[in-house]
């Protein structure tokens, strides 16, 4: 899947530091005020090592997270460098269906609409395994989303609008997508099946 554990490791540092921070406060503010009740604390107007710590370690903090932003931009360039290697996946969403360009054999668009089974359509979504695709998304009446949960995809259909998202197939078989976007009465009617096959085991 192609997105950067670069992107990851910010978060948690962040979800860190929303922790770190206000536990801090609250164990020193009950500090003064369990333990100190009997005592008088009296500070110096200037103190050194205070001064340095209160600068240096909160623009410490700041670097590192600038440093993993930096990091993920980054891989974000090398990902639009490769790109253009990459096959587009053209979806089209429709009340109530899906339609697709064969991208396999490079044929024309399809419709892929919902059979007597749930879950299931008369022509799933096709893509090759181990090949880069670039999935471009949107509507030609109302707002669909089209979401596949395996692989993280989860891209808006806006009319007059293009959405899109890279994904490097890492294994084969068939999943089961959905529009998370209520679109109408016929909502539950446009599920999305994508089979990613291997061209290089093809049965000759």
């Amino acid at each position: 899947m192609m997105f950067s554990s670069n992107y990851y490791d910010l978060i948690i540092y962040t979800y860190f530091l929303s922790f770190i921070i206000p536990a801090w406060v609250f164990i020193t503010v009950g500090c003064n005020i369990y333990c100190g009740r009997y005592s008088v604390t009296k500070l110096s107007n200037e103190n050194f090592w205070t001064e340095l710590c209160w600068t240096f370690i909160p623009y410490f903090l700041v670097f590192v997270m600038c440093y993993l932003n930096m990091q993920f931009i980054g891989e974000g360039e090398d990902l639009v460098d490769v790109s253009h290697k990459a096959k587009v996946v053209k979806v089209v969403g429709h009340q109530w269906y899906w339609s697709y360009e064969d991208s396999v054999h490079g044929g024309d668009f399809y419709d892929s609409i919902i059979t007597d089974f749930v879950g299931d359509v008369d022509k799933p979504l096709r893509i090759t395994y181990g090949n880069l695709h670039k999935f471009v998304v949107t509507s030609m009446d109302v707002i669909h989303s089209f979401a596949l949960p395996d692989f993280s995809i989860k891209l808006d259909a806006v009319p007059g609008r293009l959405t899109s998202q890279m994904l490097l197939p890492d294994r084969c078989g068939v999943f089961v997508g959905y529009c998370s976007e209520l679109c109408g009465a016929g909502h539950a009617y446009m599920p999305i099946v994508m089979e990613i096959v291997d061209l290089t085991k093809r049965v000759k």
